[in-house]
């Protein structure tokens, strides 16, 4: 319980550094799509590595594809109703008319984040109960997307007409519901750890993780090189595999 709220602050730290990289520096958008792409390997890798086998090891098969796709849909119909579930998967949306108006939609974007947020709560909470490379993978997966979507969120209130402060730690805020999310998965694990409901609620967030990765290379190759995507996100598939290899 204890390293896996520990996992959460490191994950959220990653988010701060992104901030704090945005207000202070800046980035272009072609680094930006570098780390996206990365971290839409990590998640993907994670996925079908990690989570998909677990799940398999416990539930039907039909039972883990339709959790999958509940993760995917309630990502993608957030996406859709609300705002971009993901700042950085979606950073080739956010022109200039989108940061004009920031300010008239940045409830929608907090409710469309937070979902994302709490889901990766739960999934470094859930990851605490699984074989030891299963809850690094998740870590490492998580902890690598926050980087990029905490430059991307904070970038963006930037240029919506945010002071550096206020993007920083308006950034922060919202990405504090990770922690929330890790209280959810706590009371998940409560007296019933590791039953159906429980892979069932893995897979659900693989699904998720699934959204999060094609939706950022779908998008990101709409604006740069499809072979500069693709190298960066099979960059961070390999990243994944690694901790297959090495002894944990």
């Amino acid at each position: 319980m204890i390293f896996t709220l520990l996992q959460n602050g490191v994950a959220l730290v990653s988010a701060a550094l992104g901030a704090s990289l945005a207000v202070l520096i800046g980035v272009s958008h072609k680094h930006l799509c570098a780390l996206i792409s990365f971290a839409a390997g990590t998640l993907f890798a994670t996925t079908f590595f990690h989570i998909v086998p677990e799940a398999a090891e416990i539930l039907p098969l039909g039972a883990v594809f339709l959790a999958l796709v509940s993760g995917y849909l309630l990502f993608h119909l957030i996406s859709r109703f609300f705002f971009h579930v993901c700042p950085a998967c979606a950073a080739s949306h956010f022109d200039e008319q989108t940061a004009s108006r920031f300010r008239s939609i940045a409830l929608l974007l907090v409710i469309a984040l937070g979902f994302h947020c709490v889901m990766d709560g739960i999934a470094i909470a859930l990851g605490g109960s699984l074989e030891r490379r299963t809850d690094w993978s998740i870590f490492l997966a998580v902890t690598v997307h926050k980087f990029p979507e905490g430059l991307a969120l904070s970038a963006l209130m930037r240029r919506g007409g945010y002071d550096r402060a206020r993007s920083f730690f308006s950034t922060v805020a919202i990405e504090t519901l990770t922690v929330f999310g890790w209280l959810l998965g706590q009371v998940l694990l409560t007296g019933s750890p590791e039953t159906p409901v429980f892979y069932l609620t893995l897979a659900h967030v693989g699904g998720g993780f699934i959204y999060l990765a094609l939706h950022a290379v779908l998008n990101e190759s709409k604006e740069h090189s499809p072979r500069y995507v693709f190298f960066f996100f099979l960059f961070g598939v390999a990243f994944i595999s690694l901790t297959n290899l090495i002894p944990l």
